[in-house]
């Protein structure tokens, strides 16, 4: 009888205790369902606000990235002149989804090297997770701003890169008045250089020894394989985004030799670093590369840019000053073949273009307050090309194929490859510092040039300054990036 009722009690226990189980665990569960979420609103909220304190504090330590150009009213966007041409274009979903994604690649990227930039961290945010807290409320705020056509509306409108033009410069400097002078000194420039290109290669003058530079490519590709790579990795915009393994053959491809006059250390290729200001080791020749895009037609074509850098700029003219360097630039056709050679100095200055078969100049041009652009020689048809480029000015003097191989190996220096955007954020003795300040202008390269040349409405002629900040004309509004600058210039050749 005992063992029966022990029996009942112990059933009873574990009964009860189940219960008790079952209700916690249904109570629970209750209790997470029922938690009230952070509403969606305060989320945004608290995004913008976090953007808003990190623009603050790069703008306070003055360390505003200028590679590309922040959308007003976007602050987790960034726009090039290439994208924001696109912005009256977006018929379909798609469209939008490409185009804001570069856009916020953009903005990811320049914002990276910006906190690393910054002499010390926000206040209560370590740098590192910093980042990703902002990578994810960008993907909140554009995927709410996406979400509302009015706001589709005003980031079409928004989406714009203002000129590197000082309007009210121009005015104060009385721009009608004062870029005829200009111009005429410009044509005087012209035709220097068309003089110097009509003379025979082996007549060009030496002021010093021609020393060759040259990166070491793998195999070549041909005019069909870059024209199957190009096709292949067209994004939904049409824009050519070729793989990092292939973008390396491009480059190997048509990387040019450069061939240089050299005189003293200011004539040798080197690697630029910050050492208590902007410095060119000699010791170690690099070459930059960087991808860019600009359209042609209904096509968007790739371009590549080979950017190298001299310790400077000597002489006692108003044009020398510390640091100088050239960027060569080779923009491919869809068919693979380069349709278009330029180059300018790293300062913006003295744009020059070489187009091949494939171009031919615009008849309809304007002659009033309009710089013509200056076309020394036709491009060469084979590749490698040689860049010959005098001594000290580090002017362009003519670009050849040279078909006999060079007789030692130590004929060519070799140069290491880098990307250009490391320039971007270089390590220092105390952290890390862009080579580029303000306006994307490289501090200590001033040039004397700049107090007459003002008046042009160009921030400080002569000084080097960062890709994307080039303008390329002092007589008219031109700029190395624009993304109609080839069609506004060239036609199609018959």
């Amino acid at each position: 009888m005992d063992n029966t009722n022990d029996s009942r009690r112990i059933v009873l226990a574990m009964a009860a205790l189940i219960l008790l189980l079952v209700t916690s665990f249904l109570t629970g569960c209750a209790t997470v369902e029922t938690r009230p979420a952070a509403p969606t609103g305060d989320v945004l909220t608290t995004c913008r606000m976090l953007f808003q304190e990190a623009d603050a504090a790069i703008e306070r330590a003055g360390v505003r990235d200028y590679g590309s150009s922040p959308v007003r009213d976007f602050p987790y966007l960034r726009t090039t002149r290439l994208l924001a041409s696109f912005g009256g274009e977006l018929t379909a979903e798609k469209y939008w989804t490409a185009w804001t994604t570069h856009m916020a690649d953009l903005d990811a990227e320049s914002r990276a090297l910006e906190l690393r930039n910054l002499p010390t961290p926000m206040e209560g945010h370590h740098n590192g997770t910093l980042g990703e807290e902002l990578n994810r409320c960008r993907e909140r705020l554009l995927a709410a701003d996406l979400a509302q056509p009015e706001r589709r509306a005003m980031l079409r409108d928004a989406a714009r890169v203002p000129d590197d033009y000082v309007t009210w410069w121009q005015v104060l400097g009385l721009y009608p008045l004062t870029a005829p002078f200009v111009s005429t000194r410009i044509s005087a420039w012209h035709n220097e250089t068309q003089n110097i290109f009509a003379t025979p290669l082996a007549a060009l003058p030496v002021e010093g020894e021609l020393v060759r530079w040259a990166s070491s490519p793998d195999a070549l590709l041909t005019a069909p394989q870059v024209g199957e790579i190009l096709h292949r990795s067209l994004d939904p915009l049409g824009i050519p985004m070729p793989t990092v393994t292939n973008l390396g053959r491009l480059f190997d491809t048509f990387a040019p030799v450069w061939e240089v006059d050299v005189m003293d250390n200011n004539d040798r290729i080197g690697m630029a670093h910050w050492e208590n200001g902007p410095v060119v080791d000699v010791a170690r020749p690099t070459l930059y590369r960087k991808v860019s895009h600009t359209r042609f037609g209904d096509q968007v074509l790739l371009q590549l840019n080979y950017i190298v850098w001299f310790p400077a700029r000597p002489g006692n003219d108003i044009y020398a000053g510390q640091l100088d360097g050239l960027n060569w630039r080779v923009t491919l056709g869809p068919d693979g073949e380069p349709w278009l050679y330029d180059v300018i100095h790293n300062c913006g200055c003295y744009h020059e273009f070489f187009p091949s078969h494939h171009l031919r100049l615009r008849d309809d041009l304007p002659t009033v307050y309009f710089e013509p652009p200056l076309l020394p020689q036709l491009a060469p048809e084979q590749q490698p090309l040689v860049l010959r480029i005098a001594s000290h000015t580090h002017f362009i003097q003519r670009i050849y194929h040279d078909e006999s191989p060079p007789k030692l190996p130590s004929d060519i220096q070799p140069m290491a490859w880098e990307e250009y955007d490391v320039l971007r954020s270089l390590p220092t003795a105390d952290g890390y510092r862009s080579l580029f300040g303000k306006y994307g202008l490289i501090a200590g390269t001033e040039r004397p040039e700049r107090f007459l040349l003002w008046p042009m409405g160009i921030r400080s002629p002569g000084a080097m300054r960062q890709w994307g900040r080039h303008a390329t004309a002092f007589v008219g509004r031109r700029h190395f990036d624009d993304a109609f600058l080839i069609e506004s210039l060239f036609t199609k050749a018959p």
